[in-house]
């Protein structure tokens, strides 16, 4: 019998377990010390979830392999669906026009907002972030989750009463906002700390390191359009584009955090003209900080000031930091 986790082949030593229940439940003991998710089980090609594992004798198995998730993965996962589902509002509620929103689109609305309250729920004990703490807007992001609550009792008390004729007035702002707190968890300080803490195997690291170094002339072209998008007043543009942006920086400060528990090497001692990648990572950290700050106050031009020039500046030289980080790896 083979075991393996997330398809790479493991080497275990069995003691007294005879079923497959018993082998995860060992299993899973080590993915809880690693801070790891256990999603679920697949058993010679047939798929379990963590909780429906049946106790097949280990004679009948010929592969176990067991899926996890680190804590991290699942809090970024969570926010893009979190922010495609904001995406998918927006562009309903834009060509929805003077034809209005049936009853049964009415009825989606609300098992979407509940799910949002949800998700709220399951990223903030994730990262373990008090709601009431973090701000945006001059509020904070427990008074949005309100909002949520707010519009879905708005649309309940609607439905109860309306007619054929009658029509509701949905405010697109609330979902707005929504996609832009979701972006703002993905470059948090708790953001940063369970990444420290979910680890990934050397070689997925490497690969990563090796395709970021690839993708780095293309994210400083994505930080100009995203200037330009928004001195041009299309704010819309340069949100979606700007996700884009911490999509990538979201991989490569995960990557460079998980290298020195894995590896061994600190970035301190990864050095060029003077500057270590570990004060470069602080540096776009901070420049990432005052960025989602000033897209917070709606100051556009402050924006496209320190995208274009200082972000863009600060990220010109990584790729000679990750040729040397993988010289040493």
């Amino acid at each position: 019998m083979e075991v393996r986790i997330n398809d790479y082949p493991v080497e275990i030593m069995l003691e007294n377990e005879k079923t497959v229940k018993e082998v995860v439940g060992s299993i899973t003991e080590w993915i809880n010390d690693k801070n790891l998710i256990f999603l679920g089980v697949d058993i010679d090609g047939k798929y379990h979830d963590s909780d429906e594992i049946p106790p097949v004798p280990l004679e009948n198995i010929n592969v176990i392999n067991c899926l996890v998730q680190s804590r991290a993965d699942v809090v970024y996962e969570t926010v893009n669906e979190g922010i495609a589902y904001c995406d998918r509002v927006l562009s309903f509620l834009k060509h929805s026009g003077d034809e209005g929103i049936d009853a049964d689109e009415l009825s989606n609305l609300i098992s979407g907002m509940e799910w949002l309250q949800e998700v709220f729920g399951t990223i903030a004990g994730l990262l373990k972030m008090d709601l009431d703490a973090v701000s945006y807007r001059d509020e904070r992001v427990s008074d949005y989750v309100e909002k949520i609550g707010t519009m879905k009792h708005k649309i309940v008390q609607f439905m109860s009463e309306m007619k054929e004729e009658d029509s509701i007035d949905i405010e697109e702002s609330l979902f707005f906002s929504l996609r832009e707190i979701f972006g703002i968890f993905l470059v948090s300080e708790e953001m940063k700390r369970l990444i420290v803490d979910s680890i990934d195997s050397p070689d997925v690291l490497i690969n990563s390191l090796r395709e970021i170094k690839a993708m780095i002339p293309e994210q400083a072209d994505l930080l100009e359009k995203i200037a330009i998008a928004y001195q041009t007043g299309n704010d819309r543009e340069g949100v979606d584009n700007l996700f884009r942006f911490i999509d990538f920086l979201f991989t490569y400060t995960r990557t460079c955090y998980q290298v020195s528990p894995v590896f061994g090497v600190d970035l301190k001692e990864i050095v060029i003209d003077g500057i270590s990648l570990d004060e470069k990572n602080r540096e776009l950290q901070s420049l990432m900080n005052e960025t989602m700050d000033i897209l917070e106050n709606n100051d556009m031009i402050s924006l496209a000031d320190i995208l274009e020039y200082e972000i863009k500046e600060s990220l010109g030289n990584i790729e000679r930091y990750i040729d040397l980080l993988l010289e040493q790896l």
